[in-house]
């Protein structure tokens, strides 16, 4: 029997162009293995409808093409049921899928699809908003913010709107209770860690799991400002593990708190300010097709 899979594209993500892939779907798919329907998304949070409705009615795939938020979306719909998520990269940075193996070439992805090699991964969640990448508090999510409001999408203009960030940002006073221990004081940036990556392939944790029940905890500190070009660059080049600059944690549960309200960005999208971050992990409650190799 074959299995079903349901392909939810989000004609407004990213830098690509979307009316080619129904094409190429057809072109690449196993249709001996499988049949698909597409579906596309109209509105904010439709994604996750469409997803859950899906589930419920035994669809064995849903296949999502768009950015972080559109599989941040469909990934929701799907927790703690028997459908995997599947991704085609189709956004900006594309954290998680890179995270597992995918690839920005659709024959790649598709291919992974066809292999059918599933996996159950970690699910996060930040006062109650699901997360499956990571979370940032700080000087990240102000660069989200900014880059929202960009007229262009891509790494160059992530970039630029990280350098225009800057003199802007401040450093902000935090504590937070982990499972082991109360740590506190200034940062300029504090990330939460399912996966390993922002996107673009920029590994701020890249000894993070998407399966060990444990939260990666990277924390930026008080630094001056003029070294923050080079530490934005020691991220992109991964040399930032071995400075003095940051502090590695990991842990299965953590409270954070500010004095004063917070910029918070959930998988790359921007979200409402807060003083107080309750942040959980559900282990493996989502399933998901993943690159073999990726395991």
């Amino acid at each position: 029997m074959k299995k079903h899979i349901l392909f939810i594209i989000n004609p407004v993500a990213g830098v690509k162009r979307k009316d080619r892939i129904p094409r190429l779907i057809d072109k690449y798919l196993d249709h001996s293995h499988f049949d698909y329907e597409v579906i596309y998304t109209e509105r904010r949070g439709h994604a996750t409808q469409i997803a859950a409705e899906a589930a419920a009615r035994g669809v064995h795939v849903v296949a999502v093409a768009g950015g972080d938020g559109s599989v941040n979306e469909a990934a929701t719909g799907l927790i703690g049921t028997n459908t995997c998520l599947a991704i085609i990269p189709s956004g900006s940075g594309n954290g998680l899928a890179r995270h597992l193996g995918y690839s920005i070439n659709i024959r790649s992805t598709i291919n992974i699809i066809n292999a059918y090699h599933v996996r159950k991964i970690d699910v996060c969640k930040v006062n109650g908003t699901m997360f499956f990448s990571l979370i940032g508090i700080g000087f990240d999510a102000f660069v989200a913010k900014v880059f929202s409001r960009e007229e262009t999408r891509g790494f160059l203009t992530y970039a630029w709107s990280a350098i225009k960030s800057v003199s802007a940002f401040d450093a902000f006073e935090y504590s937070a209770n982990l499972a082991d221990r109360k740590i506190g004081g200034k940062a300029f940036m504090i990330n939460v860690c399912n996966s390993n990556q922002y996107g673009y392939n920029v590994k701020v944790a890249p000894h993070a799991s998407l399966s060990d029940g444990m939260l990666d905890v990277i924390v930026l500190g008080d630094i001056p400002k003029w070294k923050i070009p080079l530490v934005v660059l020691q991220v992109f080049t991964r040399t930032h593990m071995h400075t003095k600059h940051f502090t590695i944690y990991k842990t299965p549960s953590l409270t954070i708190d500010t004095p004063q309200y917070a910029h918070l960005q959930i998988d790359g999208e921007t979200a409402p300010k807060d003083k107080s971050f309750k942040i959980e992990i559900m282990p493996e409650a989502l399933q998901v097709l993943m690159h073999p190799d990726n395991d």
